[in-house]
């Protein structure tokens, strides 16, 4: 069993996606200097480009080929938004960012006619994503305390921000025939 080309390429932006995401991360465990911020940051980048790997061998594995590929869901964002450059900014992102992926990827995994070895990758690639989303949760709300309703009206606008972007994907890149 071969995915289509369709299906390859929305796995490539997957890949891609992965890729920008944990390079992004890691560019900001660069610039902090909370030490326990850093180590979160660095495993969580870690993780990111292990998946843009998983994709990698995923989409080898299934028959397809390897593209190079600009657009991601962040350069997506950021075409829209600009770049966010705080902590606080990049992190309420990647909040919404990683919610989104988690409900998409779920939806992906259920899908009739998903390869195995896609449903495979899109499981262990979840169990990830739940850590993801608790520890980033968790230093949201520990801002919170402090910043008042900054991080909520941040998560609001991204909020918007992602459904428009997703809308988006959906329509351009053809994500409901190809998932």
């Amino acid at each position: 069993m071969q995915i289509t080309q369709r299906e390859a390429a929305l796995l490539n932006f997957y890949r891609v996606s992965e890729l920008h995401g944990g390079l992004v991360l890691g560019q900001l465990a660069r610039r902090v200097r909370d030490s326990e911020l850093i180590v979160k940051l660095t495993r969580h980048s870690a993780e990111e480009v292990g998946h843009a790997l998983l994709w990698s061998e995923t989409i080898v594995a299934v028959g397809g080929q390897l593209a190079p590929e600009k657009d991601s869901y962040q350069a997506r964002y950021a075409a829209s938004l600009g770049t966010p450059g705080s902590p606080l900014e990049i992190l309420a992102l990647t909040q919404v960012f990683e919610r989104r992926v988690y409900r998409h990827f779920v939806e992906h995994a259920r899908r009739p006619g998903t390869h195995p070895l896609v449903r495979a990758a899109l499981r262990r690639m979840l169990e990830e994503e739940r850590g993801h989303l608790s520890w980033v949760r968790e230093w949201l709300d520990s801002q919170s305390r402090t910043r008042g309703d900054e991080v909520a009206a941040l998560l609001r606008q991204y909020a918007e921000l992602d459904a428009r972007v997703y809308e988006e994907l959906t329509r351009d890149l053809g994500w409901r025939e190809a998932a």
